[in-house]
């Protein structure tokens, strides 16, 4: 069983283009093999939180609060880092969190999922994280192999091969495999479209490339196409899970709400009732990958399609949204851009990272009338976030690392630190 697949929207592509054909012979197809990875899960769960710092290598979310910085490496764990001086931020150590992609900090507790499993970890005295509980198989049930080895994830490498026209991988996509991979992506959380992002942060700043959120004494986690309800106590458990969209991506906690990037909406759902969300409303818009910031009466969202993390569509744009009626939300103005990604409000500016193509800052003192303001082309901004406590202080992150910049009493970013990722 453990052998190459491919992945799903791939055999759709290959159908549309072969499903008809009665030719014989061969046809040269580039495509991304997946290899299904599996181990032993419960050897994995006992992985001792506590490690040894070490170099990022493969950076993912991003937390900051007044004296650190926790740095996600993809599918590891977490760097943590001192930051208390933020010109000189220094590595202290790392928690181990295999499976790991997506995380959030509330307080002294910090909400992660691993492989299957939904964890909470209390970070109070951050160089002895403590585990206080794990929700087992909150995501999907272990799928194993004929061995009982569990799956936990695939590798993927991009090949040629030439094949036969009348090959398996044209007529049967749909073996039990191929179903045993689309099963996986659609429950567990897959690698975002972003290639730095800050993580959730119960704070003033929350980054809006996010899939992880609290709320009243409730845990929301969304994967593809499900929304998540753990209730958050030392006990946590999961409560519901909710098929509520489709090419879900983005979750951002504004009030009694939730405001869910989709790749073709933004869907906005009720958690008056914490344990029990409730679709409510939502505005629909061209398909492209999209962050979402609620701001009042007024909510951003950003269309990216064509570049980082293979978005489709061909729409780049920050679109301001009415959602003073919650159930009815409109569009108020469409401001053309490069490559939109994540997006932050300091004051009276909103500053949205523009990838490769650098940082624009806006006029948003008519918070339904944004004013371009300044295009810094010198920095490469993929996700942007205010300082918890320091306003005068923006943070970028991007591919290349982090950085932290002085905003206030100058017409220019000045470059505080730099810490390489």
């Amino acid at each position: 069983m453990n052998k190459s697949i491919l992945h799903f929207c791939l055999f759709i592509c290959l159908l549309t283009f072969w499903g008809c054909s009665d030719n014989v012979g061969t046809v040269e197809v580039t495509y991304k093999k997946a290899t299904a990875i599996y181990g032993d899960l419960e050897e994995v769960r006992q992985t001792p939180l506590l490690d040894q710092s070490r170099d990022v290598e493969n950076p993912g979310k991003i937390f900051i609060s007044d004296q650190l910085l926790l740095i996600g490496e993809e599918e590891k764990g977490v760097h943590v880092v001192d930051n208390s001086d933020p010109e000189n931020p220094m590595p202290t150590h790392f928690i181990n969190i295999p499976g790991n992609r997506e995380f959030y900090v509330k307080g002294n507790f910090l909400y992660a999922e691993s492989y299957y499993d939904m964890l909470k970890i209390d970070i109070s005295q951050i160089g002895q994280p403590k585990l206080v509980s794990r929700v087992r198989n909150a995501f999907t049930e272990e799928l194993k192999n004929n061995l009982g080895e569990s799956l936990i994830g695939f590798r993927f490498e991009e090949v040629t091969e030439e094949l036969d026209r009348n090959d398996d991988l044209f007529t049967t996509p749909f073996e039990e495999d191929q179903w045993i991979y689309f099963d996986y992506a659609q429950n567990i959380i897959p690698p975002s479209a972003v290639p730095a992002s800050f993580a959730g942060n119960s704070g003033s700043s929350i980054g809006t490339v996010n899939r992880v959120a609290q709320h009243e004494g409730h845990v929301y986690v969304i994967s593809n196409s499900n929304l998540f309800v753990f209730s958050d106590n030392d006990n946590m458990e999961l409560l519901s899970t909710n098929g509520i969209g489709w090419q879900m991506e983005t979750v951002y906690p504004y009030g009694d709400h939730l405001f869910i990037g989709t790749r073709n909406s933004m869907n906005i759902i009720d958690i008056s009732n914490p344990a029990q969300p409730n679709w409510f409303g939502f505005f629909q818009h061209g398909t492209a990958c999209d962050p979402v910031l609620p701001v009042g009466s007024v909510a951003y969202v950003t269309l990216r399609t064509g570049d980082v993390g293979q978005c489709p569509g061909d729409e780049n744009a920050l679109v301001v949204v009415d959602v003073s009626n919650l159930s009815n939300p409109f569009e108020l103005q469409e401001v053309e851009m490069e490559s939109p990604f994540g997006m932050t409000m300091i004051g009276d500016k909103l500053y949205v990272g523009e990838g490769s193509n650098g940082l624009k800052i806006f006029d948003a003192t008519d918070r339904a009338d944004l004013k371009l303001e300044q295009w810094d082309r010198s920095v490469e901004a993929y996700d942007v976030i205010a300082h918890p406590v320091r306003n005068d202080l923006l943070l970028i992150a991007g591919p290349g690392g982090l950085g932290q910049y002085k905003i206030e009493g100058t017409s220019t970013l000045d470059l505080v630190s730099w810490m390489s990722l």
